[in-house]
């Protein structure tokens, strides 16, 4: 468990990947070189073992790397290419390039995983320069970027090796463990651009199983009959699944029974994939099944107990055991490779499903490879991949559980879309709901490989996973939350189980989902352009970390925000690089979700590069935010919330909507010429019963009133309802505190879930006055009159103490901030104490700690009229750890009530503590007090 979040430090995201490198062969070896720097290789550039003599030509390829990040285009790396050719029938036995000593380099270091090497970075002063064989297996030594083929050439033929690629970055001095963020970003570059994609499109999907009612039992994994989709069970739910795949906007649909499950009378089931196959086509989703490349059966539905009687096709490990069917057979990788082909190309799939890989060394001296390979192996399953890609233009090979990450990040080139958690939780995190669970999961994973294996977020596939069907919180309350917190970080997305979470969810509810999930992925489909590239400059997924990924090319784009905390948390960034914002020009922010309207953190009437922008992110939750050139308003304008404007005779009345309690922060941009005088809210009027006093106020009078923009902040109707729980009062010591303070308590404070809300309408009426603009506001003549592009100026427009131009900067933003664009998490250690600083490192010692706070609850149903148990209002008690808990009690207005554990379905070692609410208290105020006794 963690801590304190993983900080990200700043880069400059508009860095190029690349830099040019200049490989120079001689008799004596190899030269690197690069801005000034060389670093050299004592040896050959290449080196072949067979058992004749082969003749060798290696060349540079004509390589022109494809567009970058920054639209760079040339030679961001080097390819260079070996072709052998015999003179008499030999076998290659190794292959071997850069074969030597490496001299005059700083620091030198091999990515590996536990299987094999992937890249050798060489570093020399500020560059780095990377070596790459082209396939997703290798060995890096002292023999130099090695592999193993084994293969036979016969007289007079030319056989053709794996090219191997050079490079070099800039280094930047952020590190994210090993290596430097240049380093991880131009290796992912790499990986995008070494081949062609296979899709330029996001990939998205719906799988068919069904976890719902399984059981181990008499060997074999049991489902039951009732509600199990698949082609020989129920083909009448799998025509409903893709009716469901057409209606919201996903491409691929994955069926089971997978080939090998076919029972030996293959009419019935063969008609049922052909016919679904069709229907899917009628309805424009491409239908694909499954395979258990290590297995051949699913374990799931291999209804007659099947196993292929071929012991001599699995892997020999080194003390003996067999283990999965060795794809470096050659017997069994044609076997397979041939079945699975034949089976696809009968039936017109377009996808399958690859299962539970798990390749291991095989020291078998019958299968024709070296001892202990993995290469073949690796070979035997791209063989696989390579042919069934050649079916058809549109062909997904969609990996899922097993070890594919010890062949990223090499792998993506034939396998363009990896879903590489099934699902299982890695870390440890407070949690009332398995989905949000289980997506913060994924998403920490995908940030996390990408950091460490360089994978390139646009071929990830975030599979949501609707399987556990009785979290102590509604799935409905993180629907929206879990899916946008995957897209945040990439483009494609697959769906499990949604379905059966879409009919026992109220029917009212259905439609509701089925548009939000069609408006994002035609959202993001529309985007791609520019999702298909993820920046991360916000913190790694962890415990307080406040997370932030950019999808954002020259000037213009989106940026995205999760919180998966149970506190708020600050965020705070640049409009500049660190953003990959690239042109000094003018902004709008546009806040896109969860509302539609105008940014009201930015500065008013518009942004500027370099400007800093701040606001609280939401415990639970996501923002993003869309940013583009600057267009001046011609009528008024609204930030903050959505507002329908209708003009009055003394200016405007704006219609706004927001929950019950809350005070919003509105920005007003008038024309030219206006100016606020007064504002005046009301409820939008029902009944006098259900009617409520609204309030509004000027922030900044004496400016608003002066200028034609000006910050309104609304009061709502009624009481807010509780979230987070924050201001405590701690005991021993009548201390007050601000949780969370993570390095010094494990208790994190506390979140209500569930509590009632209602929105309300209210009408501002704005009061407006005429007013001369000031001089120094900006006109359309400060900007370029030949420009094409809207909002772009010259550096001289950007004054550096614009904040004294007619700009109003939020109030949130100090004036004279002068702190770096690092983005800020939550300021987990303030502390505010009714005693001196210096206490401040006793404060939390010893055993016991009673916590205390209070908090209104405006509504509170009579837990009979509850509708279900997902749906109750509970407290959730945060913490780290909760192992470091002995023991712990509450009691509410100095009323006991029972402190409860939620064990996680996916690891009942885990849980989270909570109190019920409802039936359980009354509407109004209410006296929080937790006492723990903690572990010694």
């Amino acid at each position: 468990m963690t801590d304190t979040a993983a900080k990200v430090d700043v880069f400059n995201w508009n860095l190029p990947r690349f830099m040019p490198v200049e490989v120079a062969v001689s008799a004596n070896g190899v030269e690197l070189k690069c801005c000034g720097e060389v670093v050299a290789l004592k040896g050959a550039l290449f080196k072949t073992q067979s058992d004749y003599e082969l003749n060798e030509l290696w060349r540079f390829e004509e390589y022109l790397g494809q567009e970058g990040h920054q639209g760079q285009k040339g030679q961001n790396f080097r390819v260079l290419s070996l072709d052998l050719t015999a003179d008499r029938q030999t076998i290659l036995h190794k292959v071997s390039w850069f074969a030597g000593d490496w001299e005059a380099y700083d620091e030198k270091l091999v990515h590996s995983t536990a299987l094999q090497d992937n890249f050798l970075f060489l570093r020399k002063g500020k560059i780095s320069f990377f070596l790459s064989l082209d396939f997703p297996s290798s060995q890096i030594n002292q023999d130099g970027i090695s592999y193993e083929p084994w293969d036979q050439i016969a007289a007079n033929e030319t056989y053709t090796c794996h090219t191997v690629s050079v490079g070099a970055c800039v280094l930047s001095g952020v590190k994210i463990g090993d290596y430097d963020r240049s380093e991880i970003e131009a290796l992912s570059s790499y990986i995008e651009q070494r081949f062609p994609q296979k899709f330029e499109r996001p990939v998205t999907g719906i799988t068919c199983i069904t976890n719902g009612m399984t059981d181990v039992s008499e060997g074999r994994i049991f489902y039951s009959m009732y509600d199990n989709p698949t082609l020989l069970l129920d083909p009448d739910v799998l025509e409903r699944e893709i009716d469901l795949c057409a209606e919201a906007g996903f491409e691929y649909y994955q069926v089971f029974e997978g080939v090998f499950d076919w029972p030996d009378d293959d009419t019935k089931i063969g008609h049922a994939l052909r016919n679904l196959v069709k229907y899917g086509a009628d309805r424009g989703v491409r239908v694909g099944d499954y395979v258990h490349p290590g297995e051949l059966y699913c374990p799931h539905y291999n209804y007659e107990h099947r196993h292929l009687d071929k012991p001599e096709w699995r892997q020999l490990s080194a003390d003996g055991t067999r283990g999965q069917l060795c794809l470096g057979c050659k017997d069994y990788a044609d076997f397979l490779r041939d079945q699975v082909v034949s089976h696809n190309r009968k039936y017109n799939e377009q996808m399958v499903c690859l299962d539970m890989l798990d390749i291991a060394p095989c020291y078998s001296t019958t299968h024709n490879h070296p001892k202990g390979d993995v290469y073949h192996q690796v070979r035997g399953l791209v063989d696989l991949m390579v042919s069934l890609a050649a079916l058809h233009p549109e062909y997904l090979i969609w990996s899922n559980s097993g070890n594919w990450l010890e062949f990223m990040p090499k792998l993506v080139w034939y396998n363009p879309n990896i879903y590489l958690t099934d699902p299982h939780v890695r870390e440890y995190s407070p949690n009332l709901n398995m989905l949000k669970l289980m997506g913060d999961t994924r998403r920490e994973q995908m940030v996390t490989f990408h950091n460490t294996y360089f994978v390139p977020y646009r071929y990830y596939s975030n599979c949501e996973y609707y399987f556990v069907k009785r979290s102590r919180v509604s799935d409905l309350l993180f629907f929206e939350y879990s899916i946008l917190q995957g897209l945040a970080v990439t483009p494609n997305i697959f769906m499990g189980e949604w379905r059966t979470f879409l009919e026992r969810i109220p029917s009212g509810k259905r439609a509701e989902c089925v548009a939000f999930m069609k408006k994002w992925l035609s959202f993001i489909k529309s985007n791609f352009d520019v999702w298909k590239h993820t920046k991360q400059f916000g913190d790694a997924p962890s415990i307080g970390g406040m997370e932030a990924y950019s999808h954002v090319e020259k000037d213009r784009g989106f940026l995205c925000f999760v919180n998966s905390n149970p506190f708020p948390g600050t965020i705070r960034f640049q409009l500049d690089g660190s953003i990959g914002l690239e042109k000094e020009a003018l902004y709008d922010l546009f806040e896109i979700y969860p509302m539609e309207c105008p940014l009201a953190e930015q500065p008013l009437p518009y942004a500027a590069f370099g400007d800093f922008i701040t606001f609280e992110l939401p415990a639970h939750s996501v923002r993003y935010i869309e940013i583009k050139p600057y267009v001046k308003p011609d009528s008024l304008k609204v930030l903050g919330l959505p507002a329908e404007i209708t003009q009055t005779e003394q200016g405007y009345r704006l219609l706004l909507k927001a929950p019950q309690g809350e005070q919003v922060r509105l920005g007003l941009i008038l024309p030219d010429g206006e100016a606020v005088e007064q504002v005046f809210a009301q409820q939008v009027p029902t009944v006098p019963m259900y009617t409520f006093p609204a309030a509004a106020q000027l922030y900044d009078a004496a400016a608003s009133t002066n200028r034609n923009v000006a910050q309104v902040e609304v009061t709502f109707p009624r009481i807010k309802a509780p979230r987070e729980l924050t201001n405590w009062v701690m005991q021993p010591g009548n201390m007050e505190v601000k949780l969370p303070q993570m390095e010094k308590s494990p208790f994190l404070g506390a979140i209500v879930q569930g509590a009632y809300s209602e929105n309300y309408e209210v009408w501002l009426d704005v009061v407006v006055k005429q007013n001369d603009p000031e001089p120094s506001q900006l006109e359309h003549s400060d900007l370029k009159e030949n420009d094409s592009e809207p909002g772009q100026l010259e550096h001289s427009d950007l004054k550096e103490n614009d904040s004294e131009s007619s700009r109003l900067e939020h109030s949130d933003l100090k004036e004279n901030d002068s702190e770096s664009n690092q983005l800020k998490q939550n300021e987990l250690t303030q502390i505010h104490a009714l005693s001196m600083p210096e206490q401040d490192e006793q404060l939390f010692s010893g055993k016991t700690h009673t916590f205390e706070t209070d908090f209104d609850l405006p509504f509170m149903g009579w837990d009979s009229f509850s509708p279900g148990y997902g749906d109750d209002a509970v407290i959730e008690l945060a913490f780290t750890d909760p192992g470091r808990v002995s023991e712990i009690s509450a009691a509410i207005n100095g009323e006991p009530i029972e402190v409860r554990r939620y064990p996680y379905a996916t690891n009942k070692a885990w849980y989270s503590y909570y109190i019920v609410l409802t039936g359980n208290v009354k509407l109004g105020k209410l006296k929080l007090s937790v006492k723990i006794d903690w572990v010694d």
